[in-house]
């Protein structure tokens, strides 16, 4: 018999979760089956620039292991992420509280059709053309009708503090990505 270590298992682990996190969020976009569920986990993401084209905001909710959380949605057809970092807590067995944290430098994140399912955000913001009052269903098949939503050409967000529950996208590029499991107060982010 073969013997892990803790920071391969730790490691091996981490992309597993991603892997499971990744169709979580497809299931909320309506993507994989619906027997599987979000992670019932809120992370945490800074980034120090977004900039996007085709800009949807309305409100919605993610489904989670205990009931539904009220999100704001937002939505970019494409959108270019400058100093990504993210953190997920995780609790390990035998190794007990830790965090996955994914970091990206630089203007090294893109990513088409990006949706983020976000609790909180923090942060500036500057809107092109933007439309404010929107009905959310014009802005996205699942939405529903009748909410309340924002509308743009573009946006430039900066200093941004997001607490997410989901992150789904069409394509995404993360160049230089720096993914490890971290011991939770040694989190960069």
């Amino acid at each position: 018999m073969g013997h892990i270590k803790g920071k391969r298992f730790a490691g091996i682990l981490a992309v597993g979760l991603l892997a499971t996190g990744g169709m979580g969020v497809a299931v909320a976009q309506g993507g994989i089956s619906a027997n599987l569920a979000l992670s019932n986990t809120i992370f945490a993401q800074t980034v120090s620039g977004l900039d996007g084209e085709g800009v949807a905001i309305f409100v919605g909710n993610d489904k989670l292991e205990g009931g539904d959380v009220a999100v704001a949605k937002l939505k970019f057809n494409k959108a270019k992420v400058t100093d990504l970092c993210m953190a997920a807590p995780i609790k390990l067995p035998g190794l007990g509280e830790k965090k996955f944290q994914m970091k990206v430098p630089g203007q090294n994140f893109s990513a088409d059709n990006l949706v983020i399912g976000a609790p909180g955000l923090n942060g500036g913001m500057t809107l092109t053309n933007p439309q404010i009052g929107v009905d959310a269903s014009q802005l996205d098949d699942s939405a529903s009708a009748g909410q309340w939503g924002i509308a743009a050409d573009t946006i430039h967000a900066f200093d941004q503090k997001i607490k997410a529950t989901s992150i789904a996208a069409d394509k995404l590029t993360a160049a230089g990505s720096q993914v490890s499991v971290v011991d939770a107060d040694k989190a960069d982010c």
